[in-house]
């Protein structure tokens, strides 16, 4: 619910992101993945799980449109997969 309300006050429309929002979350995943492995801290651990949860809420909702034959939300997904693939390469 965070979440939605969050993506709504910054002008987006759940689960439908910018560029350059999937971008800076899928980042942000990276960066404290790293430091989770490097501290394994249980702080920096549940940091990365919340930070991983928003992304699957995404993921979700988007399957759900897609399965109720949703082509745009079958896009959008999909730039997702390629971002995140192209992220993890680097």
């Amino acid at each position: 619910m965070v979440m939605v309300l969050g993506l709504v006050a910054c002008g987006e429309k759940f689960p439908y992101t910018s560029q350059s929002t999937k971008e800076k979350m899928i980042k942000e995943v990276k960066v404290v993945m790293e430091k989770a492995e490097e501290t394994r801290s249980e702080k920096d651990a549940q940091v990365l799980l919340e930070k991983m949860g928003e992304i699957i809420k995404i993921s979700t909702e988007l399957e759900k449109r897609i399965s109720e034959g949703d082509e745009k939300a079958r896009e959008e997904l999909e730039k997702w997969d390629k971002l995140i693939k192209e992220i993890e390469s680097q």
